[in-house]
């Protein structure tokens, strides 16, 4: 035997002390209703149902948050209070539901809250949430029950949809039965719900949610509840088929495979037009027992005064009539109306006047079994004023409505409009054009008696003003950017260019590049249509701004430059660039992008190109201005260079190796001569240097004399002095005593004396300075007599 209960995940939290959030909720729904008085204007309904002690007498109010789903910023808090009498959940088998100890109560608040459609715009939409503790200790599939809570969450969409208000209510589901399941035989439950604005539905297993940190107004995301291992969302009752529901009708199904008191979670997805707009989850519990091999009774139902195969009857005002079942003394009852268990109905008849489709259940007394089921019996009754709907919409130049009754059987139909009867309309439905106050009289064929519908009033809708404009103002597509187009009057919308619908675009935004004639048709929350005035968007034409070749600069001082691009008009950006006019002092030594810019028109986007503006270095010669070297010689002229220079030339190339080498390589110079040095880098930057090589015969210095006054070799003189004016001679002792010196080219030599006495023989050292642009000579002198 099982037992069904059920929690659609609402946004609330219990205005109580957490004392009061232990009492064991075993389920609920949530529901959220568009009044349609005021845009924004709703009903909130909060169904609890508990177990039946005196914690849950003490819960009379339920505190309820809305979130925004982008964030998770709370929105708004408000409070929902106890609005009618608590009743118990009816049992088909009061028997099993004592035993079991299945003894719940059903507790409904409601709050009227006032929403400002203004602040709720955001397209992701908004959500409730509720939080609370604690579930039963009993479940078999969770881990720590008893310290799992609920999450009752509840989305919907966006108040507003580019100024435009949405109605839209949430999902609608019917009182739960206490049902109960035998292990291994077929069970199912029409959980389905409605939508009263017509949407789909789509129905999916989920796994349940827990509480956040206990705190009953916290925003998500939320936790999910820990099933036992062996479980998950689409396992949560084991069975072949394990418990699944079907995604278009929400039925629940399962042939369970053990016994024990399981959780579970659906999620419903509300549709519209194919987009999801809404989500509802509901928390469920399902008790699976083994159920004795009994089999289940098998009664037979009627209609008193009627026979057996008479399914149907129609009740005429103040008319009522009993329904019979086969008689059991053995036998427990229960008769549903539309599949709700009606409370007091236990017995064998039942007596009705509402309208209606009948169904007794019936099991063993004192014992659970399986459940048997009569056929359905149909009560159509005029006692109550039948129901009129209506679908389409009136626009204000189009559109119809279809009105409708629910079906009646053996009646004839009148149909009025603002009090007068409209000819020719005699069936339970209508088609109008026209608005106004319409009602319809139902006469029963056979009884005669009369009955009123209620009343529907037909109004048309307010014209739907399409329009459509391009944000940037300009009705022109630029070459390198597209042009957005937005519509606004409705919330949808189909796009058309050049009379060609633009497949799959429904959004009040449009990006295009291409030129053409466009128009957009508006639907809005009615589904009035209304299509704009056409919109011609040229395209601008392309532009390819070229910059004029910017020359090479030589050093920070040159002159500035006037830069120019075509076409006229354009933008130049750049180091040192100020207006039109690049100064190499500004933007300093290196390279430099200058780019130029043209707009193809005020609105679009700059098409650029670019040059790069080279400012060299001047080149800089360092060498000496003068040389002196031997006759003969061979060395390198080796200058030091900056401003990187690529192209040199030496003149005249006279002794030269090569005269385009950044060193000159001079062999065997014979004579004195001038050299100049050209230098040039990447920008023709040039510069110039000159030195000048003095060249002179070698000074050849005696390594011995005698000084013995024979007349040969008595000085010790240098050969070629005469070519070094400046030249200057010492000889030291072994002491580094100066026993001579002399400067000139007419120095007449040593003659081995000091003070006029001669020096003793020996070896001394000399040091000889020919010029200062030569090194010093060094070496040692003998001396013999």
């Amino acid at each position: 035997m099982a037992r069904l209960f059920y929690h659609v995940l609402c946004c609330l939290a219990l205005l109580s002390p957490l004392t009061v959030w232990a009492t064991h909720q075993v389920g609920g729904h949530l529901e959220m209703r568009a009044v349609g008085d005021v845009p924004g204007h709703f009903i909130v309904t909060v169904t609890n149902y508990f177990e039946d002690n005196n914690r849950a007498a003490a819960v009379t109010a339920a505190t309820l948050a809305i979130y925004r789903k982008r964030n998770n910023a709370q929105m708004v808090v408000f409070t929902a209070r106890e609005s009618g009498r608590r009743s118990s959940i009816i049992y088909d088998n009061a028997f099993c539901a004592t035993q079991r100890n299945l003894n719940f109560i059903t507790a409904t608040f409601t709050a009227d809250i006032q929403l400002s459609p203004g602040q709720y715009s955001d397209s992701e939409g908004y959500y409730l949430s509720y939080q609370t503790r604690n579930r039963n200790g009993g479940i078999n599939n969770l881990s720590g029950p008893l310290q799992t809570g609920f999450t009752f969450y509840l989305e919907f969409p966006a108040l507003t949809t580019t100024g435009k208000y949405i109605n839209n209510s949430s999902p609608q589901f019917v009182p739960v039965n206490g049902e109960y399941v035998c292990m291994g035989e077929p069970f199912t439950y029409a959980f389905g719900g409605t939508d009263p604005d017509g949407d789909e539905l789509r129905y999916s297993m989920e796994t349940p949610l827990n509480v956040l940190n206990g705190n009953a107004t916290a925003a998500g995301p939320y936790p999910s509840v820990n099933f036992l291992s062996g479980f998950s969302a689409t396992n949560a009752i084991h069975g072949s088929p394990s418990l699944s529901i079907n995604p278009q009708t929400g039925q629940l199904s399962v042939t369970a495979s053990e016994v024990g008191l399981f959780v579970f979670a659906i999620r419903v997805d509300e549709y519209r037009n194919g987009q999801k707009i809404g989500e509802v989850r509901r928390d469920f519990q399902l008790l699976v027992v083994d159920c004795p091999p009994a089999q289940a009774p098998d009664p037979a139902a009627q209609i008193s005064n009627l026979p057996a195969t008479v399914t149907k009857t129609t009740l005429c005002p103040g008319e009522s009539t009993t329904l019979i079942s086969t008689l059991n003394p053995d036998w427990n009852y229960q008769w549903q109306r539309d599949g709700v268990n009606l409370a007091n109905a236990t017995s064998s008849s039942l007596v009705v006047s509402e309208q209606g489709e009948y169904t007794v259940r019936v099991s063993l007394k004192n014992t659970c079994t399986k459940v048997g089921s009569a056929q359905s019996l149909t009560i159509n009754s005029l006692n109550t004023k039948p129901t009129l709907t209506s679908a389409g919409q009136l626009c204000a130049t189009y559109g119809s409505a279809v009105l409708h009754l629910s079906d009646v059987p053996d009646v004839s139909y009148q149909w009025t409009r603002d009090g007068q009867i409209i000819a020719g309309q005699i069936s339970d439905s209508l088609t109008t054009t026209q608005p106004g106050l319409y009602q319809a009289v139902l006469t029963h064929v056979t009884l005669g008696c009369k009955v009123s519908s209620d009343q529907i009033k037909l109004v048309r809708a307010p014209a739907v003003v399409a329009t459509l404009q391009s944000v940037s103002g300009f009705n022109r597509v630029c070459p390198a950017d597209p042009l957005i187009l937005a519509g606004d009057g409705g919330i949808t919308y189909e796009w058309q260019q050049n009379g060609t619908p633009i497949p799959a675009l429904t959004d009040a935004l449009y990006s295009t590049r291409t030129a053409g004639t466009y128009s957009l048709t508006a639907t809005d929350a009615n589904g009035c249509r209304g299509t704009s005035p056409p919109l011609t968007v040229s395209a601008v034409p392309p532009v390819t701004p070229a910059l004029v070749t910017i020359p090479n600069f030589c050093g920070t001082q040159a002159l500035p430059h006037v830069l120019m691009g075509t076409p006229a008009g354009g933008v130049f950006v750049g180091p040192g660039t100020s207006g039109n006019v690049f100064t190499p002092a500004t933007a300093g030594l290196g390279k430099h992008t200058i780019s130029y810019s043209v707009r193809p028109a005020s609105e679009c986007s700059a098409v650029t190109t670019s040059q790069t503006a080279i400012v060299h270095p001047i080149p800089t010669i360092e060498m000496d201005e003068e040389l002196l070297t031997f006759r003969g010689n061979s060395l390198i002229l080796q200058p030091n260079l900056t401003g990187d220079p690529i192209s040199f030339r030496w003149s005249p190339a006279t002794y030269l190796t090569d005269t385009q080498s950044p060193a000159a390589q001079i062999e065997s110079i014979k004579a004195s001569i001038t050299y100049t040095l050209w230098v040039e880098n990447a920008g023709s930057c040039i510069a110039t240097d000159s030195i000048h090589i003095t060249v002179v015969d070698h000074l050849y210095i005696p390594e011995a004399f005698s000084p013995n006054g024979d007349g040969i070799n008595d000085r010790w003189s240098l050969i070629n002095l005469a070519a070094y004016p400046m030249a200057e001679v010492t000889v030291f002792n072994r002491w580094g005593t100066v026993i001579y010196h002399a400067i000139g080219a007419d120095q007449e030599g040593f003659d081995g004396k000091l003070n006029g006495d001669d020096v003793p023989d020996g070896v001394y050292t000399y040091v000889v300075h020919p010029d200062p642009k030569l090194p010093p000579m060094q070496g040692r002198l003998v001396l013999m007599r």
